[in-house]
Order: structure tokens, then C-alpha cells, then sequence
């Protein structure tokens, strides 16, 4: 859970006034063409003004539940709480951080407002080079802690929007030192049971994984199971558990005033023009629509759930195994229901009996700034039929069991496309067919 979050941003074409009859028809055919082609497996809802208007299951995997790890959208509970103790007057905006946690870095300057909107300029514990290798096991508070100081902030605060798991983490801590109760209890008590989210929850031990599904990687040919995060590792940037229709549920409510008081919900909705960052959401427009909510990713989990204000509309997407963009299929899904133009995704695999074997592109290769200066180095593998594997490489760590790999998909004689990096890779050879390096191109 490197990022968990997509900012889901649409372009503008125009919308025409009236769905289409046949857009319920429109969306399983494309979300079949995503299922059989090892792009997708998971749910989709569509809800208008409580009412569903389409429901989608496309679970490859399924264990007889439809619970999903949310990853980032649990900041929007987390945020919802802090507006609720603003409101209590238990917190301010502009309280600093040094209240609570002083011996961060730069917390006499860093207010709560701050960690909401990510303008802290901490450091994301979740990139933690062994982030990877350790997900599984348990951290207390002092350990994460100790990871969110190790690290050099991003900026000054308030200089400028830069995602970090950390602020949210914070704010969890925050919640459970003013309300004197752990962070499960406080969601329990203030979203999960008054809105009746009955298939919600805050995960807190590996234990309580049999309740959900699991997650799975694809390798250019099947489908492998992800190991899990240990919950006590993601906390209140990323360890809730939820369904398309609780999550669907929770944004009408919030909306609708049933969470925050109106002023609280402008302040949430207010976002950086550049980065489309809120208070606890972003703003995913769509067209000439105006919309609200978040993304997010924990192992191959991904999630996204939004809220169209003009319509009352929301479009929540939960998935435990995808070999495309979120953006991709939430921006089908939107096409499809308002009738726009949409574009799918070529997912044809290239074939030519005559290519190199993928085996001949294998090793550890050198990154170097205009040839000059290394910045770093990273390994190829073998992935599934005509794909690779991408990981960086760190030679003290040769023996490390799990390392965090990129797919390679085959998209010519000698070249590969990084879906998550959008980047294509082509193999340089030399007359003897031997690889001599690696031209990237993004």
C-alpha cells in the first residue's frame, strides 16, 4: 500500500441529457470484458437517491462474502470523526500537532487542518523500503511512531499538497487520546451503528480475515494470493473493511447532513485546485458533474466510492484483484450511465512465436541520470506467459523472501508496458541477441 489513494479526474466531452435505456446492459458488458480478460474481479454499485440503480458482481474469487479491505477510503471515517469532535468542541482546525505528539518533526507548526488536507509535509511511513517484506506483522504505537519520525518530510507544512498515510495515522491516535476510547469504538459508535453499516468494520487482528475476501495479484497468466497487511500497520489511514452498499450508504449520509454539520461539510469539500485534495476527500469531477470521495489500495485490494452532487449519484467500486487502472473502470462505469464516449482499455495480449524468450531479459539492472550518476538499481524476473516482474533491488537485502513487484506486460518484439508505473520498457540487444540495457519511456 505504497499510495492509497487514485485521484479519479475526468475529462469533458459533454453529457447528454438522458441515460441511456440500455446503460445497465452497457456496464456488464463492459465489466465482463474486464472479468474475462484478468482485468477485474470484484462489485459495483450504483445508487440514486437510495435506490440502486445497478449492481455488478464480478468476483472471480468468491468465498461467500461480499466485504472488501478499503484501504484509504477509511480516511473518510477518520475525517468525519475529527470534524465531529470540532463540533463537540473537543479540537480545532488550527490545533498543532505538538499538542498531542511533539517530538514530531515540525509539529509546533503542523495543525490538524494540516493533516486533514495532507499540506503537513510529513513523511508516508507506508513508503518504507521494507514496507513490503514486513507488512505481515504486528506494530505497536511506539513502532509506527518511531517509522513516521525516521523519515525526512516532504516539505515545510502548509507549502504544499503531499499524500502521507501518516497524517491519518495521527489523527486516529488523536481521536483515541481526546475521546479516552480506541479508534474501532469511536466508528462504531459515531458512523457504524447509527447508520446501520452492518457489514462494516474496523479490522484489528489477521484473525478476523476469514470475515472478507482476499486478495489476489495476477502474474501475465493466473492469479496468485496476496499476503495481507497486519491491520495494526495501516490503523486509521487504511484498516477498515467495508461493502459497495455500506460504503454507498455512508456518502449519502455525509451528504445529506447526517454526519457533519453543513460548515463542517464545506470544509471537507474544499480541495486543492491542483491536486484535487480535501479535508478527508477529493474531488472527482466527471464531465460537467461535480463529485466528491476517495480511492484506495491496501495489497491488491483497490476501492474507490463517489459521490455526484448535482445527481445524488454514487458510484462505489470494490475490487481484490485488478490488472488495470481503477480510473479506467470508474470512468467506464460513469461513460456507460451518462451516455459519453468511452474508449475501452486494449487488453489483447501480443503473440509472435518468434519473439526472445522473456528469460533473456532477466537480472539486476543500473539506473543512471544522463548516464552519469546512478540512482539506483532494480531486478527483472519472470512474471506469466510474456510478462516480467520489476522490483527495485537493494544488494544487501538478496535474501529478502517478498519485494514489491511491478508487472511487465509484452507489447512487442523487445518491449513492455508498466500499467501501474504508465511507463513502457524496451529491451536494448546487440547483433548477438544479448541485452545490453534498457530504454524507459514514459
Amino acid at each position: 500500500m505504497k499510495r492509497l489513494f487514485l485521484l479519479l479526474i475526468f475529462h469533458f466531452f459533454g453529457i447528454t441529457s438522458s441515460q441511456s435505456a440500455d446503460y445497465k446492459r452497457s456496464i456488464d458488458s463492459l465489466m465482463n470484458y474486464f472479468q474475462e480478460n484478468n482485468a477485474f474481479s470484484g462489485s459495483v454499485l450504483l445508487q440514486k437517491d437510495r435506490e440502486t440503480i445497478y449492481r455488478g458482481e464480478f468476483n472471480k474469487f468468491p468465498n461467500g462474502t461480499d466485504t472488501y479491505r478499503i484501504g484509504s477510503i477509511t480516511k473518510i471515517f477518520t475525517a468525519v470523526v475529527v470534524f465531529q469532535l470540532i463540533e463537540e468542541g473537543k479540537l480545532r482546525l488550527d490545533t498543532k500537532l505538538s499538542t498531542f505528539y511533539p517530538t514530531i518533526q515540525n509539529a509546533d507548526e503542523i495543525t490538524i487542518g494540516n493533516l486533514l488536507s495532507h499540506t503537513s509535509g510529513i513523511y508516508n511511513y507506508l513508503e518504507w523500503e521494507d514496507y513490503y517484506n514486513q507488512k505481515s506483522h504486528i506494530y505497536p504505537k511506539e513502532n509506527i511512531l518511531k517509522l513516521i519520525k525516521q523519515g525526512k518530510p516532504e516539505s515545510k507544512p502548509n507549502r504544499e499538497s503531499s499524500y502521507s498515510n501518516s497524517n491519518y495515522t495521527l489523527l486516529g491516535y488523536i481521536i483515541e487520546d481526546i475521546t479516552k476510547k480506541g479508534y474501532s469504538e469511536n466508528i462504531k459508535s459515531r458512523i457504524i451503528n447509527p447508520l446501520g453499516l452492518q457489514n462494516t468494520y474496523y479490522e484489528t487482528d489477521e484473525r478476523e480475515s476469514f470475515k472478507r475476501n482476499n486478495s489476489y495479484k495476477f502474474d501475465g497468466e493466473v492469479w496468485l494470493r496476496e499476503n495481507d497487511t497486519h491491520p495494526s500497520f495501516t490503523l486509521a489511514a487504511g484498516a477498515m473493511v467495508s461493502t459497495t452498499e455500506d460504503l454507498s450508504r455512508l456518502m449519502l449520509a455525509l451528504f445529506s447532513g447526517n454526519l457533519v454539520s453543513k460548515k463542517s461539510l464545506e470544509q471537507m469539500e474544499k480541495t486543492d485546485l491542483q491536486t484535487g485534495i480535501g479535508y478527508g476527500l477529493f474531488r472527482t469531477p466527471f464531465h460537467d458533474k461535480n463529485g466528491y470521495g476517495h480511492t484506495g489500495r491496501i495489497d491488491e485490494f483497490r476501492a474507490a466510492t463517489i459521490y455526484f452532487t448535482t445527481d445524488h449519484l454514487t458510484l462505489t467500486i470494490l475490487t481484490n484483484g485488478t490488472n488495470i487502472k481503477l480510473n479506467d473502470i470508474a470512468l467506464g462505469i460513469a461513460s456507460k450511465y451518462y451516455h459519453t464516449p468511452y474508449q475501452r482499455p486494449d487488453l489483447t495480449a501480443y503473440e509472435n512465436i518468434n519473439v526472445p524468450h522473456t528469460q533473456i531479459y532477466t537480472g539486476v539492472y543500473s539506473a543512471k541520470l544522463a548516464g552519469i550518476i546512478s540512482i539506483g538499481k532494480f531486478r527483472i524476473t519472470q512474471a506469466g506467459k510474456n510478462h516480467l516482474y520489476l522490483a527495485m533491488h537493494d544488494n544487501e537485502k538478496e535474501d529478502a523472501k517478498e519485494s514489491r513487484k511491478v508487472l511487465l506486460k509484452r507489447t512487442g518484439e523487445n518491449e513492455f508496458y508498466s500499467l501501474e508505473a504508465n511507463a513502457k520498457l524496451r529491451f536494448l540487444l546487440n547483433k548477438k541477441g544479448i541485452v545490453t540495457g534498457i530504454k524507459l519511456m514514459q
